[in-house]
């Protein structure tokens, strides 16, 4: 222990004058303004606070020399022959009983709006996309967009934890920033290329491909901005395409505004790719290598969720309701109460980070701690369920009476689907923040692979791969998140 956490723990008529706002100090024994305890056990009392929280006698015989106590006075007085038998002494007659130290800060406390706006931020695209399709038609549309989706989730997934990586190793905020910036125009170009081999595959027409690059620049521009907490940026990143494409729906898709909605549009992806780069300049002064492959590494886990996620999005989406194509209305319908909802699975998130933390403070037994972590999962878990659905329900309702959708024996299924892959992927999410990946990769991964094998199906292998890919994360989560090392960091 320090001298300074010696002197913060004396009682306070000892502490000197710099510690007292300037009050005299009451017992300055070389100048013998006052005299010492005369017995070993009035001196314990008076040295209470210092001999409950010593780990070490050595602590006390630091606070008694402090205090201007000399081998000397220590013999004259209480018969010890130095300070260091005394301070021992003291040290068995005072039982240990330290101070609880004062609760650090809470790294998961956010503002309650946050996570609201992150939840607009990821929903408010959904509403450019019918918009879209009506200046999109044309051969190879689904196929040039799914790819776009598929290339660009593992992409800024991919960039988010290296971004977030850097961030976490280092004090030096323009390290972050050079890496983001790179990874921005680094990932621009594979989408490009990406874009041009799908588009030359199934004759896609170019606007079309000019889409789906469009749709990827957003969400790398995106990723830049929200890694670095810049998300208020997107506000305005987003206005033009949201508004432009609400106002063209709204009006009836007149041919007069084609021109106009595709301005709008194009407006987005470049305004997101311009405010990521004003937000990562000074970049170029942060010296250092670019990234290491330990960094790309940690990375690659991040990016194959993210595609095997945007695999799992779409998939319905592509097979249809019976599995041979066509259009999937709940497929469809569920998406933007989906993408809403991710604002309340990080609500739900941080809240459970916050009270495992407390309970980690709170809780001195094991089992007892693993009883209360499956609780507070499972809370978490309904919480994001409670917000999915009533979402879910708000799109549907919009939907069926404005006329987009016609009730159908399918469509609650079809709902159904999205709600269990909410669900799994809030776990998948739980379970990748608290450093446990592999098992939420392969169990995606399986889940996707089952719906490609039986297609045929339709919904039914849909529901089914969604609600076991839901009970195979849910079961391993409860187990493993239940033990508190893993909530150690």
């Amino acid at each position: 222990m320090s001298a300074g956490d010696v002197r913060t723990q004396l009682p306070r008529a000892l502490r000197p004058a710099d510690d007292d706002g300037g009050l005299p100090h009451l017992r300055t024994i070389a100048g013998s303004q006052t005299t010492p305890p005369l017995t070993v056990a009035a001196l314990c009392e008076d040295f209470a606070p210092v001999c409950e929280s010593a780990v070490d006698p050595l602590e006390i015989a630091s606070a008694l020399e402090f205090d201007g106590m000399s081998d000397q006075m220590v013999r004259d007085r209480y018969g010890y022959p130095d300070v260091f038998e005394l301070a021992a002494e003291m040290y068995i007659q005072v039982p240990r009983q330290p101070a609880e130290p004062p609760p650090p800060a809470d790294p998961w406390q956010v503002s309650r709006l946050q996570p609201m706006l992150h939840g607009l931020l990821y929903g408010l695209p959904a509403v450019c996309f019918p918009a879209a399709a009506v200046l999109l038609a044309g051969p190879g549309m689904h196929v040039v967009l799914i790819v776009a989706l598929l290339a660009a989730w593992a992409t800024s997934q991919g960039l988010a934890g290296l971004g977030y990586l850097r961030l976490g190793r280092t004090t030096d905020r323009g390290q972050a920033k050079r890496l983001l910036r790179a990874g921005l125009l680094a990932g621009l170009v594979l989408l490009t290329l990406t874009m041009a081999g799908t588009a030359l595959l199934v004759h896609a027409r170019l606007p079309v491909v000019i889409f789906g690059v469009a749709e990827g620049a957003y969400m790398l521009g995106a990723c830049v901005l929200l890694v670095l907490g810049a998300e208020k940026w997107l506000l305005a990143v987003l206005a033009p395409g949201v508004l432009g494409s609400a106002a063209f729906l709204a009006l009836g898709r007149p041919p007069g505004l084609l021109h106009a909605s595709w301005i709008a549009l194009a407006s987005t992806p470049v305004l997101a790719v311009l405010a990521a780069i004003v937000c990562t300049r000074g970049s170029r002064s942060a010296a250092g290598r670019l990234v290491v492959p330990a960094e790309l590494r940690a990375a690659a886990p991040a990016a194959l969720f993210g595609l095997l996620a945007a695999g799992l999005l779409a998939f319905p989406v592509i097979a249809g309701a019976h599995g041979q194509g066509g259009v999937n209305v709940g497929a469809l319908l569920a998406t933007l109460p989906l993408s809403l909802s991710m604002g309340a699975a990080e609500w739900s998130l941080l809240a459970y980070r916050r009270r495992t933390r407390e309970l980690l403070r709170s809780t001195h037994d094991l089992a007892a701690f693993g009883r209360a972590a499956r609780f507070v999962l499972l809370r978490a878990l309904g919480q994001y369920l409670l917000a999915a659905i009533v979402l879910t329900m708000i799109a549907t309702w919009i939907a069926i009476a404005a006329g987009l959708v016609q009730p159908a024996r399918l469509l609650l299924p079809e709902l159904a689907v999205y709600l269990a892959l909410g669900c799994a992927m809030f776990l998948a999410l739980a379970l990748q923040a608290l450093g446990v990946r592999a098992v939420a990769l392969i169990a995606s991964a399986g889940a996707l692979a089952f719906e490609i094998a039986w297609r045929e199906l339709g919904v039914v292998s849909q529901l089914a791969a969604c609600i076991g890919l839901l009970i195979v994360l849910g079961g391993y989560a409860t187990r493993v998140l239940s033990m508190a090392v893993r909530h150690a960091f």
